[in-house]
């Protein structure tokens, strides 16, 4: 009898522990993932324009071709250039005699004005003869270079390993000084490049993981840096990101992550005064804990430790007791 008497006493007591139960944090834990449309872009895109005008004589390659920096991508007519290069030559090998009669011509007056036959203001003319003659080689030489300049830009090469991806004139075009004709794209040192709205930036940089899903494959990217700008249209920033693997620009798939931070499922999420929150185990009892930032139906973020008793089965029959 007492025996049956000690059970009807506990039994209040067992029934009450029996009306909810609790799991960890880190079983109910959701950690989102995110996704942003990622685009690979070459590091430098160049329109190759002419820089001398003349007729275009070759163009050896085509649209898709790879070519090695210093390959040639254009050859004009040089058929001019190459006339006031010859002309600019004959010009300096002119002064050049000039100044070589020039100079005997002075050591020849220094010795006559050594034994009184010339006077000091004779000698003096001399002397700025030979001054001038090779200021005028000085403006030939110049002149020699620059007809060599444009001669050697009759000649449009690479200026760096890339990807031909437009041709926008062809042979027997007339080029003009400016004209693009070629536009290049670096083949190496491809970057990511991803639009990711303001309010996903923070679970961006604190990812363990990032990836492209892209043509059938995942490629493991990392973060290379953040636009500090950010887009008052999308309220987005612009993401850089780079590949060990190289890939080619142009293409375009996913960027991938996943949050480090543990979010609380929304069924865990409960209203009490108009506020909404979760039920906690601290010290053997439920607290419903007010959860500021959630928001009705959507997982909301916490800061709690993996550890953390969360309310799981009877949590609905709770009353409001312990409120924090």
């Amino acid at each position: 009898m007492r025996t049956l008497l000690l059970l009807l006493s506990l039994w209040p007591l067992a029934s009450a522990a029996a009306q909810w139960t609790t799991r960890p944090l880190s079983e109910v834990a959701v950690y989102p993932e995110f996704r942003a449309l990622a685009t690979v872009v070459a590091r430098d895109e160049a329109r190759l324009a002419a820089e001398v005008g003349a007729r275009i004589l070759a163009m050896p390659v085509r649209e898709g071709e790879r070519v090695r920096r210093g390959e040639e991508l254009v050859r004009l007519d040089d058929a001019s250039y190459r006339l006031e290069v010859q002309r600019a030559r004959a010009q300096l090998s002119l002064v050049d005699n000039r100044i070589r009669l020039a100079r005997a011509q002075l050591d020849q007056a220094r010795s006559l004005s050594g034994r009184g036959f010339i006077s000091a203001d004779g000698l003096r003319i001399r002397e700025t003869e030979l001054g001038v003659l090779m200021a005028e080689r000085d403006a030939a030489q110049a002149a020699l270079a620059s007809a060599e300049l444009a001669l050697a830009r009759c000649v449009i090469r690479a200026p760096y390993d890339g990807v031909v991806r437009e041709r926008s004139a062809a042979v027997g075009d007339l080029a003009i000084a400016g004209t693009p004709l070629v536009v290049l794209a670096a083949s190496a040192d491809a970057e990511i490049r991803a639009r990711v709205p303001a309010g996903q930036v923070d679970s961006l940089q604190g990812a363990e993981r990032l990836s492209l899903v892209a043509g059938g494959a995942t490629h493991v990217v990392r973060l290379r840096r953040i636009s500090p700008l950010l887009d008052a249209a999308g309220q987005a920033r612009e993401v850089i990101l780079d590949s060990a693997q190289p890939l080619p620009p142009g293409l375009g798939g996913e960027l991938r992550w996943r949050s480090t931070a543990p979010q609380l499922p929304p069924t865990y999420l409960q209203q009490r005064d108009g506020a909404l929150g979760a039920w906690v185990e601290r010290d053997g009892a439920a607290v419903f804990v007010v959860l500021p930032q959630a928001q009705a139906g959507r997982p909301v973020t916490v800061d709690w430790p993996p550890a953390t008793r969360i309310v799981d089965q009877g949590r609905f029959n709770l009353p409001l007791q312990g409120a924090q």
